[in-house]
């Protein structure tokens, strides 16, 4: 006797009464099952309607003592259109994610997949119909089709899909198709011949590619998976990758070897087909850095990605980012290549468009489930460069509550807000008299364009270290400008009173006045500033991440008992070469 679980369908794509509407609107019955290894290591072995009990065998060709002889047991049931499912095995088997009860029945339905053990010997589940005989006696080829029994049947077609589908899904049809059909212009009868209009549209139609593939992109910096059946559309399923669809079974941050992984959450396969089933188009978006840097090689992860694709058994897109620049996230490059490059042409809508990742800014969380806080929030940024919805994979898969999030120190949009170059209003950008200002600011705050631009040009001698090549050279020429009665700018980042005193001690000795111009650039904006410059200027030298950290560690906020006339705050105003350009400084160029 048969004993059902009570959530035994939470996972499956569609209600078994829905399949089971479908085949008998389709004039058609379950006349033959079969479950299929995935990798095609044997023939399909039939299931009929007497228990038949698969496991290691002969037949099934496993030799793994993991899995018992007697691992499930399955049962056809033609009436109903699915296989009856229990697991028998000592380790537990797995249907469509979900890991399965000992002794509990569960359905399984055309292309559904059965896992003998976790992530290992794989079968779909495949189906064959065949045409009811009643309906073969009825119909007749002289026979005219009665319009309004057509019309009822369609119409019944419709409302069973319309139960499969939540109220939103429903209601977003219904407007898509009154809106298609106010704006489908009448039709002239007399016309025969099709127009150059219809040729079009239907060349626009997305083809479903033919066969895995992968390309490479801009020096092998961004690699792209498109496995087979993939559709283009206008509604992008984004996902990521290592937290987000997958995570490690060692439990560990980082997988130790190429098969350390599993899927995620259990309602992973069943979610992505369902949306799949509805027109969306699958995409992963992925940052593997540890591809460039030599400590994963690309054909593990081709081999890794392709599994991943077969165990999820949907189609989908991924995009991999091997290194910085523009396709590491936030910076949106992959999705930019998706809709310019690899959409067939189709411009996905933002508004039904959506993307899912753990790299979502959470903080750590105590109770009531420890956790600790997310590595980053390039995911959740990224989102929200592109202008698309964002999850975390919690509410996405299982509905569960959202999470707080720390949003970044550094706003870019915010920080162009600013009109005044110098504050507090009113302060004397340049004086007339011999005078030294002092530059104090991060690196990539913007002091030596600020110099060039408003100082030099005004006649300031501008005494730089990375030219001089150390503080001795600079204090000398600085004497030697302020002897001559010229005016002098000390352009360094000049982090601690110590470093800043020098020059300060040589303008009291010349006896001059003495300024202090502080840059308004934060850690996280120079950091900002850095990474923009390096992605629009390509001859512009990297500032590594420890020089930012030195700066930091070092850094002294300068006060007027340091012996300055005046501690002036230098706004950043930024002047851009291109509107795009402008538009990329306003994203989230950082992770954090």
């Amino acid at each position: 006797m048969f004993i059902f679980a009570s959530d035994l369908h939470r996972f499956q794509l569609f209600s078994p009464v829905f399949r089971y509407i479908i085949a008998r609107k389709m004039n058609k019955s379950l006349k033959q099952c079969f479950i299929k290894p995935l990798l095609e290591r044997h023939p399909a072995i039939q299931i009929d309607t007497e228990r038949k009990i698969i496991g290691r065998s002969p037949e099934t060709l496993i030799q793994d003592p993991c899995c018992s002889r007697q691992q499930v047991c399955l049962k056809a049931n033609f009436k109903g259109g699915f296989v009856l499912v229990k697991s028998l095995g000592s380790n537990p088997s797995v249907l469509n994610g979900k890991q399965l009860e000992k002794n509990m029945c569960y359905e399984a339905y055309d292309g559904d997949i059965l896992e003998l053990l976790p992530g290992q010997h794989q079968y779909t589940f495949v189906f064959k119909f065949e045409e009811n005989p009643e309906d073969k006696h009825t119909k007749s080829k002289d026979k005219p089709v009665d319009k309004k029994q057509h019309n009822g049947k369609e119409k019944d077609k419709r409302e069973s899909h319309k139960r499969s589908l939540s109220k939103s899904d429903v209601e977003e049809t219904e407007s898509q198709s009154k809106k298609k059909k106010d704006e489908q212009p009448q039709k002239d009868k007399s016309l025969s011949r099709t127009t150059s209009t219809d040729k079009d549209e239907r060349m626009k139609t997305p083809v479903p590619a033919v066969n895995n593939k992968w390309e490479d992109i801009d020096s092998k910096l961004l690699y792209i998976f498109t496995s087979k059946d993939v559709v283009a559309s206008d509604k992008i399923a984004a996902y990521d990758l290592d937290g987000t669809l997958i995570k490690t079974k060692s439990g560990n941050v980082f997988p130790k070897t190429i098969d350390d992984w599993q899927i995620a959450f259990p309602e992973v396969p069943g979610k992505l087909k369902s949306l799949h089933k509805n027109g969306f188009k699958i995409v992963l978006f992925t940052n593997q850095a540890g591809i460039s840097k030599g400590k994963l090689k690309i054909e593990d992860f081709k081999q890794k990605m392709e599994s991943i694709q077969v165990k999820l058994n949907v189609p989908f897109q991924a995009f991999v980012s091997t290194g910085k620049g523009k396709y590491r996230k936030p910076l949106p490059g992959m999705w930019d290549t998706l809709c310019q490059l690899k959409n067939d042409g189709i411009k996905p809508d933002k508004a039904r468009s959506f993307y899912v990742g753990d790299a979502a800014g959470r903080p750590e969380q105590k109770k009531p489930i420890k956790r600790k806080k997310d590595f980053s929030c390039g995911d959740r940024l990224m989102a929200i460069n592109i202008g698309i919805p964002f999850f975390i994979p919690e509410v996405h898969f299982q509905n569960a509550k959202d999470h707080e999030w720390t949003k970044p120190e550094f706003n870019p949009k915010e920080a162009l807000q600013c009109s005044e170059l110098l504050s507090p209003a009113g302060s004397k950008l340049i004086s007339s008299q011999p005078e030294v200002i002092i530059m104090v600011g991060f690196p990539g705050s913007g002091k030596s364009h600020f110099v060039k631009t408003h100082l030099e040009s005004k006649g300031y001698v501008s005494i730089n270290r990375d030219t001089l090549g150390s503080w001795q050279k600079c204090a000398s020429l600085l004497e030697t400008t302020l002897h001559s009665g010229k005016r002098a700018v000390v352009d360094n980042t000049n982090a601690d009173i110590d470093s800043r005193k020098r020059f300060v001690d040589i303008a009291k000795k010349k006896k001059v006045p003495c300024r202090c111009f502080k840059m308004s650039a934060s850690y996280k904006q120079a950091k900002h500033n850095n990474t923009f410059r390096e992605l629009t200027n390509r001859n512009h030298a990297t500032i590594n991440e420890m020089v930012f950290n030195m700066y930091k560690s070092k850094y002294q906020e300068p006060s007027l008992e340091e012996g300055y006339d005046e501690i002036v705050l230098v706004n950043f105003r930024p002047k851009f070469e291109s509107s795009a350009d402008e538009k990329l400084y306003k994203m989230y160029l950082l992770e954090n």
